[in-house]
This record gives C-alpha cells, sequence and structure tokens, in this order.
C-alpha cells in the first residue's frame, strides 16, 4: 500500500470534487474507459470528492458531458506540482540539481575499507597492493573488480592462502585467510653438523638425526659441535654416512653489559607551548585549515580524529584532524647517586634485550657495581637465560 501511495505522489494526481444526478455514471463510464478513481467519497446526493491521476483528468471530460455531472479541482497534489511551484526559482533548480548529483556520486564510490581475518602486520601489506592499483576510499565502485582484485592480494602478499574481496553498499570488505607456514625440507643429500651458537649450560637435549657428541650438564663453548653429522657404524668395514642432524639443545646462557653511571641525565620537557594544525579530512586526503609553520626546534605531536557520524552509527569518511605539537626543551639535570645507578641499570638492560634472539628466557637478574679509573663508577647487568643454541654447520668433507 505504501509503494501505491508513494507511486501516485511521484506522477501527481489531483482530488476533485463531482456534482449533478448522475455520479454514479460517470463513475461507470470512467471505469469503462479505464479512468483511474480512489478514495471515493460520498458528500450528499449531488456531490463527491474523489482522487484521479493527472492524465485520467483529462480525460473523464467526455464522461462529465454524458453523466450531466460537473467536475474541478479541489487540489493539486504529488511531486510534478510541487516542483512547478519552483519553475522560476533558478537557485532552487541549481541547488536540486547539485543535491541530485552529490547523492549519485556518493553512493557510487567506496567510502571505508575493512580488512577482515588477517594479522595486523600483514594490514599494511594489503594496503600496499591496492594503493598501487589507485584503489583506495574515493574509488568508484564501477571501475572495482573484486575478483581481480583478490587474485593479487594472493599473488603480491605473502602468507596469504585465500582473499574475498566484496563490495557491500558504500564499503569494500576484504577477507583474508592466512597460509600455515610449510615445514621446513630437509634433503636427504645436504649433511651438518649442530654447533653451539653461544657458550652455556647444556639442561636438556632432544636429537633427532646425527650422533651426540656431548651430554647434559655438560659446559660448552660457541662453535663447539654438539651433535656430528657423521654416523659411525659398529662395524668399521661399513665406514661412516653423512646426515643432516637435528635436535633442539636447550642451555643456560649469560648476558651481561656494563656501563658508567652518569651522574648527568638529559631530560626531555614540555614547556607548556601547543601548536595547533587543523585540517578538514575526506576520505584519504586532508587539507589544511589553520596551523601554519611550525615554530618549535624540537616538538612531540599528538593527533586528535574527530569523525562525523551518521545515522545507526555509521562513520562517515569526513571530519576534522588536529595535530597539537607540543615544544621540547632538552635540560641536563643532576641526579643522584641511586638515580644515577636506576638510569645507568635501565639502559643496560633495554640494550641486552636488543640482542637477545625472540625465544629466549630470562630466569635470573644480576646487577652489580664496581669502581673503575678516574673514580668512575660502573654497573654491570647479567642475564641468566635459557634458550635453544642449536646452529647448523656443513660438514667438512
Amino acid at each position: 500500500m505504501f509503494l501505491v501511495h508513494l507511486w501516485n505522489y511521484i506522477r501527481g494526481y489531483v482530488i476533485i470534487i463531482v456534482t449533478g444526478k448522475g455520479i454514479e455514471r460517470f463513475i461507470n463510464i470512467c471505469s469503462k474507459r479505464q479512468i483511474l478513481l480512489w478514495d471515493i467519497v460520498r458528500a450528499d446526493m449531488d456531490s463527491a470528492s474523489m482522487k484521479a491521476s493527472i492524465r485520467g483528468f483529462r480525460l473523464m471530460r467526455p464522461a462529465a458531458r454524458k453523466s450531466g455531472c460537473r467536475v474541478h479541482i479541489k487540489k493539486r497534489c504529488g511531486l510534478p506540482f510541487f516542483l512547478y511551484r519552483f519553475k522560476r526559482r533558478k537557485g532552487f533548480k541549481l541547488g536540486l540539481f547539485i543535491f541530485s548529483a552529490l547523492l549519485i556520486l556518493s553512493v557510487s564510490i567506496i567510502w571505508d575499507i575493512e580488512i577482515i581475518g588477517c594479522k595486523p602486520e600483514m594490514i599494511p601489506q594489503v594496503m600496499n597492493v591496492l594503493n598501487v592499483d589507485n584503489i583506495g576510499r574515493g574509488s568508484f565502485k564501477y571501475k572495482l573488480n573484486p575478483k581481480d582484485i583478490a587474485t593479487k592480494l594472493v599473488l603480491n602478499v605473502d602468507q596469504i592462502a585465500w582473499a574475498g574481496v566484496e563490495i557491500k553498499g558504500v564499503k569494500l570488505f576484504i577477507t583474508i585467510k592466512d597460509s600455515i607456514e610449510p615445514p621446513v625440507l630437509i634433503k636427504n643429500d645436504e649433511s651438518f653438523n649442530i654447533v653451539a651458537q653461544r657458550d652455556g649450560f647444556v639442561k636438556s637435549m632432544e636429537v633427532y638425526a646425527g650422533n651426540a657428541l656431548i651430554k647434559e650438564g655438560e659446559t660448552v663453548k660457541k662453535g663447539q659441535v654438539l651433535v656430528s653429522g657423521k654416523l659411525e657404524s659398529k662395524n668399521p668395514e661399513f665406514g661412516t654416512r653423512d646426515v643432516h642432524a637435528l635436535g633442539r639443545i636447550i642451555a643456560r646462557t649469560w648476558y651481561e653489559n656494563s656501563l658508567p653511571v652518569s651522574m648527568i641525565y638529559t631530560q626531555r620537557l614540555k614547556t607548556g607551548k601547543i601548536h595547533k594544525t587543523v585540517y578538514i579530512r575526506f576520505l584519504d586526503r586532508r587539507f589544511k585549515v589553520s596551523g601554519g609553520n611550525l615554530p618549535y626546534e624540537m616538538y612531540e605531536t599528538e593527533t586528535v580524529e574527530k569523525l562525523i557520524t551518521g545515522p545507526f552509527g555509521l562513520k562517515l569518511p569526513i571530519g576534522l584532524t588536529i595535530d597539537n605539537s607540543y615544544e621540547i626543551v632538552e635540560k641536563q639535570v643532576d641526579l643522584t647517586l641511586d638515580e644515577a645507578i636506576a638510569v645507568a641499570v635501565e639502559t643496560a638492560k633495554e640494550e641486552l634485550r636488543k640482542l637477545m634472539p625472540e625465544d629466549c628466557i630470562v630466569i635470573d637478574e644480576i646487577v652489580k657495581h664496581y669502581d673503575g679509573e678516574n673514580n668512575t663508577k660502573y654497573i654491570q647487568v647479567v642475564f641468566e637465560c635459557e634458550e635453544d643454541i642449536a646452529g647448523l654447520e656443513p660438514v667438512l668433507q
């Protein structure tokens, strides 16, 4: 029913008053001539109101003449009559045209891209593939081929097993399934020894292939052969056979770092001065509104995004971006001995963490103080860890 009323409003209709003795005959004649009348209401014996389309009103004159009735318009309704009022208003027509063009444009472009199912570190790689083909927010939908985009993602981004691309409304959805890393293939014709990558104390061993040359509880040096790739037969006449040694050697290792203790610390402080730069953001582009050039040599910037939210929580790609730049100055600060030691210890720990492999587990920390030359104090930080020290080295023929 709603669609019927909407259609009648779009094409326009009139409310008419029919007067005379032959109202029933008028309605019958109109029905035979396929002139649609609806919402017929009898006011009294000689008059009735009803609705008719614009085309039907133009064709009902013969029916009124034959029935002896008079017809006059009570009210004109619908979009054609609404637009006719603004026939001479050029500004309105121009605004209506611009509004229609913007509406059509807004539903023809991609407003947002959502990537689902992949690791966060893979998102930049996916976006780089899209940027190569100029695919992003603001791209026209009719130029995008979801199958081609999915194929390029699978071919150009590592660790993607499958990609699905779908356009829903003004949003581009990319669904990604990560691939499972294939196991390392070992060629039977390659022979390797397992050697120690660091000095350590062996806690446990798991030898899968090769001849173990050490036992648990032994101390080993860096470069020492732990598992040999040469297998010797119990019967000397059969000789030896070279294999690819495999295994895990978990050892206790130590990492140490020594730093001088400085009683002066360079501190970065905010002066309280703020420089604001305001941008209008539309899609992936930013247009500077105010701010100018930064007047500070050293600064830290915090970015605040203010997005416009549409109905039902829809995030529109229009908003403001404000960069708050805080002036920074460096100041030399005199530290107490305890403060200076704490700073040196934390610095030494950070440097050690950069040297340690990802699978290394710290089980103990040791911090020592000692005096050096010229009354300089030093700290020494030692990390006691557990890690797999197995490394591969080709077997010498």
